[in-house]
C-alpha cells in the first residue's frame, strides 16, 4: 500500500494521477468518501475523513473495516490532513480529528511507502527511492 499525505488541495490527487501514468499502472479504481469492497482489484481510496464522519461505526470498528477493505490488494490511499495541531471547538469535530489521526497512524505503519505532497511538491517520507 502506498499513503499519499497532505493537507486539502495541496495537489495529492494530482500527484496519484502522474504517477499512475509515469508507472504504467492501469485498473485503479477509485473511491471518494467510500470504502472499496473487499476484493482483490487495485484501488485508489481517498475521502475517508468523509466517510469516517458518516460512518454508523465506533472507531476501532471503523478501523477494522478500512484495513479490511485493503488487504491483499494494490492500494493508494490518499490522506487529508485535518489537523495541523488545530483542536475544533465542535466535541463531534474534535471526535473525527482524533479518529482520523488514529486510522492514519494504522495505515502509515502498515504502508510501504509514504508520500507528503506540500503545494504539488511530493517528498518521500517512508519507503524506498525519491517518490516518483
Amino acid at each position: 500500500m502506498r499513503v499519499v499525505i497532505g493537507g486539502a488541495h495541496n495537489g495529492k490527487r494530482a500527484y496519484v494521477n502522474s504517477y499512475l501514468e509515469a508507472q504504467k499502472l492501469s485498473g485503479f479504481k477509485w473511491y471518494e468518501g467510500t470504502i472499496p469492497p473487499i476484493g482483490s482489484s487495485p484501488v485508489v481510496v481517498a475521502g475517508l475523513e468523509d466517510w469516517l464522519r458518516c460512518a454508523d461505526l465506533d472507531e476501532e470498528e471503523a478501523i477494522q473495516v478500512v484495513m479490511n477493505s485493503l488487504e491483499n490488494r494494490s492500494a493508494i490511499v490518499i490522506l487529508t490532513d485535518i489537523g495541523r495541531g488545530i483542536v475544533p471547538i465542535d466535541k463531534n469535530e474534535r471526535q473525527l480529528r482524533d479518529s482520523c489521526g488514529r486510522l492514519y497512524q494504522k495505515l502509515v505503519a502498515e504502508a510501504e511507502e509514504v508520500i507528503q505532497v506540500w503545494y504539488g511538491i511530493p517528498k518521500k517520507i517512508k519507503g524506498r527511492g525519491n517518490g516518483r
